[in-house]
């Protein structure tokens, strides 16, 4: 344990390791700020009982010149060549500490290591996994990873290129617009034309999305019909909403009209709007593969 202690010409304070004062009843050493001696008992020393006038005279108790001095705390280097006195054979003294007026000595504890948590390494790992899964899904499916892969590896690069060179490509040819406002389902504006297959590779369908745009060019309406699926203009006005919205995006599995189209083969489409709103300026068609 540690005692504070007072210099009682400066007023400094100090840490002393009680351990020293085991085999002495006081030790003294000198201040290191102002020099002076600082004496200290040993509060574990038993006390000192009065003798009576009459009893048997003691030994007189030990004086100043009695009290062993100790040596100032300091580290002194040994000269050069010069053997070290081991530290065995002279007492030392715990390091004393200057401490401001008013201070109480408080001992640190050596940090205690913190133990890893299952559960953070647990979380951790599954963070990591997560991670990993992310970037494989970025470089596989989109296209900004496969370019990234082909600058990284060319020879995937070429892959990648030649799979893309075997995918179907359309062309949309031969737009044409029509109104009609006497049908039975209403106010109809139809879009028309031609998609072609200019890819390589052949198409299992082909969606045509196409859009109404106004005088300013704002979008009025959004509509979509599978190519190939075409409906008689005599017959349109006759026929209810539900019916040609449902005939248009029908696909006709098993006549195969507009499921397989091998490149070259073009095929007609049709996409009709219902009571389009406001003054119609113009329109575009695109045509994308079928879900």
């Amino acid at each position: 344990m540690a005692m504070v202690v007072e210099c009682e010409s400066c007023r400094s304070r100090f840490r002393l390791n009680e351990s020293l004062l085991e085999e002495s009843k006081a030790v003294r050493f000198r201040c290191r700020k102002c020099g002076g001696s600082i004496m200290v008992r040993n509060p574990h020393a038993p006390p000192v009982i009065p003798v009576p006038a009459d009893s048997p005279k003691i030994a007189d108790p030990p004086t100043a010149s009695d009290i062993p001095s100790v040596v100032r705390p300091e580290i002194v280097q040994p000269p050069p060549r010069a053997i070290p006195v081991p530290s065995t054979t002279v007492p030392r003294m715990e390091d004393l500490v200057l401490l401001p007026p008013g201070k109480n000595v408080v001992r640190l504890k050596a940090p205690t290591p913190r133990k890893r948590s299952p559960g953070r390494t647990i979380l951790v790992a599954g963070l990591s996994i997560l991670l990993l899964a992310g970037g494989l899904l970025y470089l596989g499916t989109t296209k900004a990873g496969q370019e990234l892969l082909g600058r990284w590896f060319p020879s995937w690069g070429s892959a990648t290129r030649t799979s893309a060179a075997a995918k179907p490509a359309y062309d949309v040819r031969e737009m044409k617009s029509a109104a009609n406002d006497k049908a039975l389902a209403g106010n109809l504006f139809v879009v028309s034309g031609t998609v072609v297959n200019v890819g390589k590779g052949t198409s299992h369908g082909i969606q045509m999305r196409a859009v109404l745009l106004g005088e300013d060019n704002q979008i009025l309406m959004e509509n979509s019909s599978l190519a190939g699926n075409l409906i008689d203009e005599s017959t349109l006005p006759h026929m209810k909403r539900d019916s040609i919205e449902g005939y248009l995006k029908m696909e006709h599995k098993e006549e195969g009209e507009n499921r397989d189209i091998p490149p070259g083969k073009s095929l007609p489409f049709m996409v009709v709007f219902f009571d389009p709103p406001g003054k119609i300026g113009s329109f575009t068609v695109r045509a994308v593969d079928a879900d």
